[in-house]
């Protein structure tokens, strides 16, 4: 008999599964995470070729990195390009000792035109191969528990990739690329909020009016449809689709608003120095904001950028500890370090009301203390944004919040206290689902591809 695989191919993490008579298994990909059958959406190259995704990725990156002193050197690329001199090989700043690429957020990628793929090692690679790699290894892994290669799947994708439709289009015509480079003959999509419905519609009785709030760690998409089991084995729910929505934020995004908002000062946020001539010196702003994120601060350890710290650090008035702890954080590669120290703050109060921020190593020292409420000020002008965004998405489907039925929670971002609150406030305590949210959306995707087979 064929099968059909779902897979949740996400920007954090990743789900494989199976349904067969009914049943769903969710395969454990990922033998070195703490939950065997979600795998972090990430990815690390060695200078080998040797590719490793998930948790062991994540091990790897950070052992052969961290603390490591990035040595940059002037290289060719061996690429001839006209200039008005006439023809010049480009030449950029390389880690000519770097142990490997690390890849975060793939599929965030895959809607802009501007990124082709990247050069690995002398290998270049598109950003479908970047994708096949993870989805190849899903796969395997997949194929190896259930004793039988199967080609066909059924992949979620969300609401929006873009709102420009164009690079919509794109980011779908990859993925299914790479799904075929990985392996894949038979490919279906279907939304992921859907798919986390349809996991919600194996359980009912009667036809409820769902909102499927899917937030992940780079995106929230909504779904309002109609669920009714006598419909659960019809896969082609266009008709019951009532309306779609989202936004471009994700838990990244609050991670991101954290380091901006409460730790940048101990990097030199406030610094003030004096030229020879007396004029005022800031850090300059574009430097900050490469600081938001742990996969750009790599970007600031250029020789330019560098020598502009330098001299800051000597003109300094006010600051010098945190530019050289600016410097530090560059040249030893503690950004991934750092931004996992604000993550388990922000787990940690979705079960505790105050936190701390700890981070020392070599010239960073600071412990950041965290409150649930001031955490929830950090991410207010967010919340207000996906709740307006809630409800043009019920305007759209002619509703109100009081005619929806149930809300079908997904994504590990909606378990933050403050979006809990906000959907409660808004729908009633009653009516949020409390489903398993890292995995419902996989489990709908298997439900999906057995039902397209019967």
């Amino acid at each position: 008999m064929t099968h059909r695989y779902g897979l949740d191919f996400g920007t954090s993490n990743s789900a494989i599964a199976l349904a067969q008579n009914g049943a769903v298994k969710i395969f454990p990909i990922d033998a070195h995470a703490e939950n065997p059958t979600v795998a972090s959406s990430v990815l690390f190259i060695d200078r080998a070729g040797n590719s490793f995704i998930g948790a062991e990725a994540i091990e790897v990156f950070v052992e052969r990195n961290t603390g490591r002193e990035i040595q940059r050197k002037r290289v060719s690329s061996g690429q001839l390009i006209e200039t008005v001199f006439g023809q010049e090989y480009v030449t950029f700043d390389a880690d000519v000792d770097a142990p490997g690429r690390f890849f975060q957020a793939i599929k965030s990628f895959l809607a802009d035109d501007a990124f082709e793929g990247t050069n690995v090692f002398g290998k270049f690679y598109t950003i479908e191969e970047l994708a096949a790699e993870l989805i190849r290894a899903l796969k395997k892994r997949a194929d190896e528990m259930n004793g039988q290669n199967v080609d066909a799947v059924v992949m979620g994708r969300p609401v929006f990739f873009s709102t420009d439709a164009k690079q919509d289009k794109l980011a779908q015509t990859r993925l299914e690329h790479a799904a075929r480079l990985a392996g894949f003959n038979e490919i279906e999509f279907l939304f992921e909020p859907i798919g986390a419905a349809l996991a919600y519609e194996a359980e009912i009785a009667r036809e409820q009016i769902a909102f499927v709030f899917d937030f992940g760690g780079g995106t929230l998409d909504f779904t309002v449809i109609r669920l009714d089991p006598t419909r659960a084995h019809n896969t082609n729910r266009r008709d019951d689709i009532l309306a779609v929505g989202g936004v471009v934020v994700g838990g990244n995004t609050f991670d991101e608003d954290v380091m901006e908002k409460r730790l940048m000062k101990y990097f030199g946020k406030h610094y003030v120095g004096r030229t020879m001539t007396g004029a005022e010196m800031r850090m300059p702003r574009w430097i900050q904001m490469q600081l938001r994120s742990w996969y750009t601060i790599p970007f600031l350890n250029e020789r330019k950028t560098l020598d502009i710290l330098r001299e800051l650090y000597l003109a300094g008035e006010k600051g010098r500890d945190e530019i050289l702890a600016l410097l530090t954080l560059i040249q030893k590669n503690y950004g991934w370090n750092l931004f996992q120290a604000i993550e388990h703050a922000k787990l940690e109060l979705s079960s505790i009301r105050e936190s701390q921020i700890s981070f020392h190593r070599d010239n960073i020292q600071f412990d950041e203390p965290l409150t649930r409420r001031e955490f929830e000020h950090v991410i207010s002008s967010r919340l207000r944004t996906i709740d307006k965004e809630m409800d043009k998405t019920l305007r759209a489907a002619g509703l109100r919040a009081e005619d929806i039925d149930v809300v079908i929670r997904t994504g590990g971002s909606s378990l933050i206290p403050a979006v809990q609150k906000m959907l409660e406030k808004k729908f009633g305590a009653a009516k949020v689902n409390r489903q398993e949210v890292f995995t419902s959306v996989v489990q709908g995707l298997a439900r999906a591809g057995e039902t397209n087979l019967s």
